[in-house]
């Protein structure tokens, strides 16, 4: 069982490399031969079309109103949450003596 391991190694190994060995001067030759046609330059246009810029978008109505009056009025909920909150607790808290 031994020798059989060691035989099925030397192929994996060697397999490989003999592919290698054949498959080498042959991509060389492809690659020559990339080379050259990458050369090739591509036409001129007839008529060149003009580069147009790109046109302002216009940001929605309402991005421009109701995003910030929401965002105010939903600050103000808050502020006005927490102030009352603190007046009737206080108020309730703590008793003048007389």
């Amino acid at each position: 069982m031994v020798a059989m391991s060691a035989r099925s190694t030397l192929l994996v190994v060697t397999l490989p490399a003999i592919l290698l060995l054949f498959a080498a001067p042959a991509l060389a030759q492809d690659s020559d031969v990339s080379e050259s046609e990458s050369v090739v330059q591509a036409p001129v246009p007839a008529v060149e079309a003009p580069e147009e810029a790109p046109a302002e978008e216009s940001v929605e109505w309402s991005y421009r109103f109701l995003v910030p009056a929401t965002m105010l009025i939903g600050t103000l909920a808050v502020v006005g949450t927490i102030v009352m909150y603190f007046v009737r607790v206080t108020k309730n808290r703590y008793r003048v003596v007389e």
